[in-house]
């Protein structure tokens, strides 16, 4: 019978690994041309993935010699990528055929809607703008209500259109 035991203990990043990395991490943020402009947040869910990468090829011997065969702990990689997918979901706004709450400027017009169009541009720095088109049903069909809502006009429920 074959064990299934790695056959080395896992171990989280050493001191020198982590010295590696943040050194690693710096040089690979002064490689960005100077227009990328990445937020600190998005830094920040970056470099979990990044220590993970560096580190593992760090212990597979593709970034020079350390830990060679160690594996990480699973967790290393479960809390980065659960970080990253949050941060995604969470920024990503309502999708078309779901219901939102409209809370926008035009208060006359407050209330639910479905979203029936979204609008995505990049402006002259390259920042993306999302513009949605909300539409209210009635008798069998999308009627257009307020277009050119902004994300942060609009608050997602949780429904989403069902045929």
């Amino acid at each position: 019978m074959t064990s299934i035991e790695p056959a080395h203990r896992a171990i989280p990043a050493t001191e020198g690994e982590r010295e590696q990395m943040e050194a690693a991490f710096r040089a690979a943020l002064e490689q960005l041309p100077e227009n990328t402009g990445f937020p600190h947040a998005v830094r920040e869910l970056a470099r979990p993935l990044f220590d993970s990468g560096w580190i593992s090829g760090v212990r597979t011997g593709h970034t020079g010699p350390a830990l060679a065969d160690v594996p990480l702990p699973p967790y290393t990689f479960g809390t980065a990528l659960a970080n990253l997918s949050a941060a995604l979901h969470a920024d990503s706004g309502p999708s078309i055929g779901q219901l939102v709450s409209y809370h926008g400027s035009q208060e006359c017009c407050h209330g639910r809607y479905w979203v029936t169009r979204i609008e995505r541009e990049l402006d002259r720095r390259g920042r993306e703008s999302v513009l949605y088109r909300l539409s209210d049903y009635r008798n069998g069909a999308f009627v257009t209500a307020p277009t050119g809502v902004h994300t942060s006009s609009v608050t997602a429920l949780s429904q989403h259109w069902q045929m």
